[in-house]
């Protein structure tokens, strides 16, 4: 991970061990009781009314949803199995220096030209609850206009007006301790924003004192400030909270949406199992899915089970067209190669790939104030007494990656008038994917034409800089033009598909983050950090012509940050939609998507508290689907 800074992995590496230690000390017991309460293989039912396919994040909300009808079966069936490590629900386990290997899926990408031939970082979880389980914590939405552009693109009703109700109905939110909101003037709007869902949005224990320097250097430069963004204002610098609940553990799907409803007698969960194909009849209607025990061979025994009502896939970014593809739905020639029959010939499959690239810019600052985030580890007292906080559960140790960010506008970017430029005059099709067909090159220029004309605007941004009194910090690229493919493997259908992030084929996302870092170094040297001294120490000081942040940017920057999206994109058909506002996917009936592979542009934002409104949005109109 080469975008995480040496001193950042030492110190989370310790926070993990110590919250490992501390949780298990303190009597937590992870609920490994829920264990229980799966179906085994040999149990299952011969059908259900209702196939979610992945317990992952979205999937648990799905089949939470969907099982509140106590006349309505429900099978979730995930390839992963249950975290129950202590550790896993600590703070410490938010950076993704931590993320454990056994809970990801064993996949890399292709070697990115953009990145120098290096291999992309794919981040795909493998296990009971998905990304909610290892993400970084950070409980922001993006802008309202992020969510505009959806609808924008031909889906109705996918604005943020229609999707507010939804991240409301995820969420729960509990303000900061009085104290430590006045000393650092944390805002926000829980009327606007938030609402009585079963995930908790809470602020730790703890801010670093250096943190309300960068916030008055932000001011100085002339960055918008805003109460927070998570009432369609994550735009310029606001607080949000983190997914946590009052312990300061991780509120996660599987608490929030498995745990309530593990008991429910007609919810099913079986887990360590992998879903080769959809079936489906005569008419093109999904009326079963195939399930093989994971790693075993492809030809080991396979289970059928029915689904009465309708099957929906929450498979994530990988796998969701992995097995589209894999049951006939895809681009005809790759299918055809595979020898896989092709039900629908559906181009969008697997392609429109997007994460948020990552860069690290690293600092020094010579004259830090006391306590910073070194005094974990430099200095024994300070570590004693944080440790001694944190039995209690408070202090240092209650700080997940950061509650303060900064989303800024291109406007607020250096040269933004000669980007916009680039983006509109260069020739799209010599940086799209080769599989791309004319309709989908005629869908990214669609695309491309709706994100330039949002980019001027101020109410929405393209770089996000995490910041929590830290020196040096990620730089993410949130609005790539580059579009990657997750493809069938034609020579080994059940193999990971083949992955190519293509981070950084179009150069309009270097002149970005050229920009953004030109931006950083303002900040770094405006007046009210000349207390801490700060230093620049990567790229370094002798790095200045852009050509010279381009080399350096190619050298270090990772292909995402485990935001992967956008690879079976709501769309118009004719723009090479993978499924219609309603979530069904075209040319079948009986099949939905319910997870972040719907989404067709990415937001600027850290992507889990979308995933809770898509998936909730989409249990609703199953459930409208099949009122009778």
């Amino acid at each position: 991970m080469a975008w995480l800074t040496p001193t950042v992995l030492k110190l989370t590496q310790l926070l993990a061990a110590l919250g490992a230690a501390l949780g298990a000390a303190y009597g937590y017991v992870h609920t490994t009781d829920l264990k229980a309460r799966q179906t085994p293989a040999h149990e299952l039912s011969a059908s259900y009314d209702y196939i979610v396919v992945g317990g992952g994040q979205s999937g648990l909300v799905v089949a939470n949803r969907l099982s509140e009808n106590p006349n309505r079966s429900v099978l979730v069936v995930e390839y992963g199995y249950f975290d129950d490590n202590p550790a896993q629900v600590e703070p410490s386990s938010s950076v993704p220096g931590t993320w454990l290997q056994k809970n990801l899926f064993n996949a890399t990408s292709v070697p990115q030209p953009g990145l120098n031939n290096r291999l992309g970082q794919v981040y795909a979880a493998a296990v009971v609850g998905g990304g909610s389980t290892i993400n970084g914590m950070v409980f922001d939405r993006g802008s309202a206009e992020d969510y505009d552009i959806w609808e924008r693109f031909g889906n109705p009703s996918w604005g943020w007006e229609d999707l507010l109700s939804y991240f409301k109905k995820s969420t729960t939110f509990t303000p900061p301790r009085p104290e430590l909101a006045r000393e650092f003037n944390i805002t926000w709007d829980a009327e606007r924003a938030y609402g009585n869902g079963p995930i908790q949005a809470n602020f730790p224990d703890w801010q670093w004192p250096t943190l309300k320097i960068q916030w008055d250097a932000l001011k100085e430069i002339g960055m918008p400030m805003n109460v927070e963004g998570a009432a369609g204002d994550a735009w310029g610098a606001y607080w949000t909270p983190s997914a946590m609940d009052a312990s300061y553990r991780r509120s996660y799907s599987r608490t929030g949406y498995w745990v309530p409803a593990s008991s429910r007698k007609n919810l099913h969960l079986l887990i360590g199992h992998r879903v080769n194909e959809v079936l489906f009849n005569s008419r093109k209607r999904a009326t079963a899915v195939t399930i093989q025990e994971r790693d075993t061979p492809n030809d080991a025994p396979r289970i059928t089970v029915k689904a009465t009502r309708e099957i929906v896939l929450c498979a994530g970014w990988l796998h969701t067209p992995h097995i589209l593809q894999r049951s006939g739905l895809g681009p005809q020639e790759r299918l055809e190669e595979a020898g896989i029959e092709v039900l629908v010939d559906l181009p969008g499959v697997g392609s429109n790939l997007q994460d948020h690239p990552a860069f690290t810019i690293e600092y020094q600052y010579l004259t830090d104030l006391f306590p910073n985030p070194s005094s974990l580890t430099d200095n024994a007292t300070f570590s004693v007494w944080a440790n001694e906080q944190w039995t209690q559960r408070r202090g240092p140790m209650s700080l997940g990656i950061t509650n303060s960010l900064v989303t800024a506008p291109l406007v607020t970017l250096p040269s933004y008038r000669t980007i916009l430029r680039k983006g509109y005059t260069q020739n799209v099709e010599a940086y799209l994917p080769k599989t791309y067909s004319a309709q989908q090159v005629k869908s990214f220029i669609t695309q491309r034409n709706i994100l330039l004309s949002s980019f001027p605007r101020l109410n929405n941004g393209v770089v996000e800089i995490i910041f929590a009194g830290k020196p040096g910090t990620w730089i993410i690229f949130m609005k790539p033009l580059s579009r990657g493919t997750a493809l069938l493997n034609t020579t080994d259908i059940y193999a990971e598909p083949i992955i190519d992030y293509n981070t950084n084929i179009n150069p309009v996302d270097l002149d970005i983050m050229v920009s953004a870092i030109t931006l950083y170094r303002r900040w770094m040297s405006s007046k009210a950090m000349e207390q801490l001294t700060p230093v620049e120490t990567f790229p370094g000081l002798n790095v200045t012509t852009n050509e010279q942040i381009i080399a350096s940017l190619k050298n270090t920057m990772g292909s995402g940050v485990g935001h992967s999206c956008c690879t079976a994109a709501m769309a118009p058909r004719e723009l090479s939609g993978v499924v219609a506002p309603d979530l069904t996917v075209y040319g079948v009936t009986g099949l939905s998507i319910g997870d972040l592979s719907i989404v067709p542009i990415i937001p600027a934002t850290h992507t889990c508290a979308t995933v809770y409104a898509i998936a909730e949005k989409a249990a609703d109109l199953i459930k409208s689907r099949h009122i009778s």
